[in-house]
């Protein structure tokens, strides 16, 4: 994981154009298992990365911001867990308007420690028109989807703030 941390630090803090972009952000998604919350940093860089004449690439200050932010992020990476059969999970989903996310947790004697992060922005027609009920649903999908060898034919909790959601699954699983 050294050399993709080394290779984020030496791009420059202000990216040239979108071709650019695409290599900062293609490098920083092999580090995204250990990124809590990678969506938040990516959603300003959608705009830049939507543009097709390179005439109407405008780079700004926030995208600098976020570009030090990932750096930062990235060179102070969590040490994550490694899940074993015998060990307690759980799964963390949260969604808002523009993005979903997950954590997967292993319970120890002393609380938690995270396994694997997961996350992404909705697409503009999914942030536009769902329903937050739906995104948080898609979140717990995602997770699922994301994470079977550690999840399925296993016991887990699931974590969610949406009273919907909560009230959906408990009489579902009951």
């Amino acid at each position: 994981m050294d050399h993709i941390v080394e290779k984020i630090g030496n791009f420059p803090d202000i990216l040239k154009d979108k071709k650019h972009l695409q290599s900062f952000l293609g490098v920083v998604n092999f580090a995204g298992i250990f990124i809590k919350d990678l969506a938040k940093y990516r959603k300003d860089f959608r705009p830049l990365l939507k543009e097709i004449e390179s005439s109407k690439w405008k780079w700004e200050e926030i995208h600098t911001q976020r570009v030090r932010e990932l750096k930062q992020v990235c060179s102070n990476l969590p040490k994550l867990a490694i899940p074993q059969d015998e060990d307690e999970l759980v799964v963390y989903t949260d969604a808002n308007d523009y993005r979903w996310a997950a954590v997967l947790m292993k319970k120890t004697t002393t609380g938690e420690e995270p396994c694997r992060y997961t996350g992404r922005l909705f697409t503009e027609q999914q942030a536009q028109v769902w329903h937050i009920n739906k995104k948080e649903f898609f979140a717990v999908w995602k997770a699922f989807k994301k994470w079977p060898l550690f999840l399925l034919a296993k016991e887990f909790t699931l974590k969610v703030d949406n009273t919907n959601v909560k009230a959906f699954l408990k009489n579902k699983l009951e």
